[in-house]
Parts: structure tokens; sequence; C-alpha cells
């Protein structure tokens, strides 16, 4: 929403250049806000009143600090939020499909995008040419990534076709963005080493597990109790990539510290349930069809976030995974900490996971198995990332 935003404070005569960027940075204060707590979509007026009661009043401003704060406020829910036709149709079309959390955010980020382009021009006015031009500007202009570019497309069909109900839109003629091969940043065992016994206490086990299994940051933060298995010395991944179910391995040596991890969720769900909170977070679909499951211990997140959070589709308050970003800058952080000259980001383990398999003499179609992939060609990659590929040698090592 961002830009969106940015472009109509610009152009609003109402107000001067100073108090325009004043009150940017106060909306730029309350996004990050929203997205911090969790609270969804920033067009909600409930969210505006709990930002100003748990963000804004606890700092005790001043008089012309408030009255500047509550004028910027004032003006994104008056002449933005009030006027937004598209949002509220898009939100309420993914809703009656039952699409993803994140898929909403994702397309609903697309749609703000969009407007901003567009801008003056309403986007419920708009054509599928101005949605090619769109996608074009996003190859040439921005270089998007094609996965990013996919994205948009699906966000903007999605939109035409439920919002707009032009079932037979055409987007033909984009230029469409380059798909890049990229060689993944992988690990040595050393490296490894040092970065999983330098992270901070609360990351260790997340880094470790995520590590010994290959998974994906968000299948790791997703995991609930009930998904380890000590016995089998596995564990199941729910609807990862592609919403696709599979089993990794259980790392041997971290069953002691995971049992020891679903006791302390277990301690917290104690106090969740004797407080009468509302459950684990989960999607619609499972909430409807397992509507007791929140308050069950098997279905709480082994890696729970520390306080309760607001359903961004609701308002009970849940208990939620841990958040993303908080290990993603652990695993940051560390890595300059252990003085690892890569581009370190908690994927890199998964990467680091798949190499090293290869390289320990596992077959490629286990491994494919292991990380989810629907084809073994994606698999492949790492073969050229591992320690001498293929038994090859140097010439000039021959030397």
């Amino acid at each position: 929403m961002h830009e969106w935003v940015k472009v109509q404070l610009k152009e609003y005569s109402n107000a001067n250049a100073e108090e325009r960027q004043a009150w940017w940075i106060t909306i730029k204060w309350y996004f990050g806000y929203c997205a911090k707590k969790g609270l969804g979509e920033p067009s909600n007026r409930e969210n505006g009143k709990v930002f100003w009661r748990e963000a804004v009043l606890p700092t005790r401003p001043n008089e012309w600090q408030k009255k500047q704060w509550g004028d910027a406020l004032k003006w994104f829910f008056q002449e933005i939020s009030a006027r937004d036709i598209a949002g509220p149709k898009l939100r309420s079309a993914i809703r009656r499909r039952h699409l993803a959390y994140t898929t909403e955010k994702a397309y609903m980020g697309w749609l703000r995008r969009f407007q901003a382009f567009l801008h003056p021009r309403e986007v419920m006015e708009s054509e599928a040419g101005e949605v090619v031009n769109f996608l074009t500007y996003l190859a040439e202009e921005k270089r998007i990534s094609p996965t990013g570019q996919n994205q948009c497309f699906n966000a903007l069909l999605f939109f035409f076709r439920y919002v707009r109900e032009q079932p037979n839109v055409d987007f033909r003629g984009a230029t469409r963005a380059k798909k890049r091969i990229r060689v993944p940043v992988v690990l040595s065992q050393k490296e490894v080493t040092r970065l999983l016994e330098l992270l901070p206490t609360k990351f260790r086990l997340m880094g470790r597990l995520q590590y010994g299994a290959g998974l994906r940051v968000n299948e790791l933060l997703r995991l609930r109790v009930k998904d380890l298995d000590f016995d089998r010395g596995q564990l199941s991944v729910r609807a990862g990539k592609g919403d696709k179910d599979r089993v990794s391995v259980l790392p041997t040596s971290l069953v002691d510290f995971l049992q020891l991890q679903v006791e302390q969720a277990r301690i917290l769900h104690a106090k969740d349930i004797k407080a009468e909170f509302a459950g684990a977070s989960m999607t619609e679909a499972l909430a409807r069809k397992f509507s007791v499951a929140r308050r069950e211990l098997s279905w709480q997140y082994l890696f729970p976030h520390s306080r309760l959070v607001k359903n961004p589709r609701g308002e009970e308050l849940l208990r939620h995974h841990a958040l993303e970003n908080s290990y993603q800058n652990a695993v940051r952080n560390t890595a300059k900490k252990a003085g690892i000259e890569k581009r370190v980001t908690p994927h890199v383990l998964r990467h680091s996971f798949a190499t090293h398999m290869l390289e320990g003499g596992a077959d490629i179609r286990t491994v494919q198995e292991l990380l989810g992939h629907a084809s073994v060609e994606t698999t492949q990659i790492y073969t050229h990332v591992m320690k001498k590929p293929f038994g090859i040698i140097s010439p000039l090592d021959r030397l």
C-alpha cells in the first residue's frame, strides 16, 4: 500500500510540503506497526485505534505531536480508506474462495502497486492493456524476477476475473522477465558448525532443525507438536510449497532438545488454556474442520510466538508461530559474527543440507523427496556446488 498512498499524499493540496512529509512518516510508522503486530489490513479503522492506544499514547507525545499524528491518520482513513473500492472487493473475493492469508497479502500488495502505476486513473476502470503495460514496466524498468512478475500476473488476473467480472480477459503481449539461473549459496560443514554454535539460544534449535531436515523457513515455523514422530525418526511437513505434504528426516541428535521444546510448548499451552484464549492459529478451512483442535496440545506450534496476536481475518486472540523476520535477522547477524563472507539467509541452511547430502553419497531422488521438489531437475542444481562434483579434479592440481 505504500506506493499508492505516497502518490496520493504527494498531490494532496490541503497540506503543505512539510506537513505531507511529516504525515508520511506517521503513516509509515502505522503501516509498520500493523505488519509487526500482525493486525492485517491498515485500512481497518479498528487497527488505527489499536495503533493509537498501544503505540502512540505510551510515547506521551506533546500536543502538537498528537495533532500532527492524528491529522495524518485522519487523512489516511478519510481520503484513502473511505474511497477505496477495489481493495475491499478483492479481499472479499479472496476470502470467499478460501485462499491462504499469505496469498491475500501478496495479491493485495500487487493491486496497490498497480493502483500507484495507474494513478490518477481508477483501478476499477482499468483495461487489460494497462495490465500489459504494467507487467512490461516491471520487467524492463524494475528488472523484477520472473517469479515476482508471474505472481503479479496471477493477482491481476484474479482481480479482473472475480472483481471486475471479466473471465475472458487477455494479458498477452507483455514483456516477460528473463529467467535467470542462479547457483545457490552453500556453506561448508565447518561454516555451518560455526553458524549454529553462535546462533542465539532462542534460535539455535530452529537453525539446527532447518539444516538437519532441509526445511524451508515457513515449513520450519509452521511445525506443530503432532508433526514430530520420535519413534520413526521423521517429521511431517504439512501444506508445503504447492500445498503438498511430505516427510523428512528427524535428526537423532536433536531428539532430546525437541522433546524439551515440546515440554516448553506444553507449559505455555497450559497457561493459555487457563487464560481461556482462542487457541493456536490455523487456516479457516482447518478451523472449520477441526473446531476444537485449536485448544489441543498436538496442534500447538513447536516454536510458538511469545505473545498472543490478533487473527488478521477476525478479532480473536490466537497463539501464532514465531516471527519469520526475527529468525532471519538472527541468522544474518550471526553469519557476520562468524566471519562468513557469503550472503547468508536461513534458506542457505536448506541449500547446505541438500549439497551435503549429495556429497555424502545420498541418491539424488532421495534428496528430491526430502526437499519436496516436484522435478529432479530442480534438485540437480546442487550438483554444481558440490565439493569436487562428479569426482572432477582441476587440471592445475595435476601439474
